[in-house]
């Protein structure tokens, strides 16, 4: 099995994986950062989805806030491990499941975004 995988340090000098990772990362810090400096603890209830066609359909707590960029750590680590894994046999899967990340992260940003803007 650990024939078949390729060398960590060796995945992560190619040129497009550190682009996508290091992008993915940036952006998974901004949405915590956004979050955080925007939406303060408090003792009632936030906005926490927004539905189009009934409006606001999901309300809780403010830490609740935090499922949007954890469920992007989680993306982001899931991602990484099947690219590692995947590198050796296949590197244009490997590239799309990093830029399938990438782009998961930018929707996370978005939806974070539109959780502050619903709270603000």
């Amino acid at each position: 099995m650990l024939k078949d995988v390729y060398p960590i340090k060796l995945f992560l000098t190619v040129k497009a994986n550190i682009i996508m990772i290091s992008f993915s990362i940036v952006i998974n810090i901004l949405t915590w950062l956004w979050l955080f400096l925007q939406i303060r603890p408090r003792e009632d209830y936030i906005f926490l989805h927004y539905n189009i066609l009934f409006g606001v359909d999901y309300i809780g707590d403010w830490w609740k806030i935090v499922y949007v960029p954890a469920t992007g750590i989680i993306i982001l680590f899931a991602n990484i491990i099947a690219a590692w894994f995947l590198y050796k046999k296949d590197k244009f899967a490997s590239y799309l499941i990093l830029a399938a990340c990438l782009y998961s992260q930018i929707f996370l940003f978005i939806a974070a975004s539109l959780l502050v803007f619903l709270n603000v």
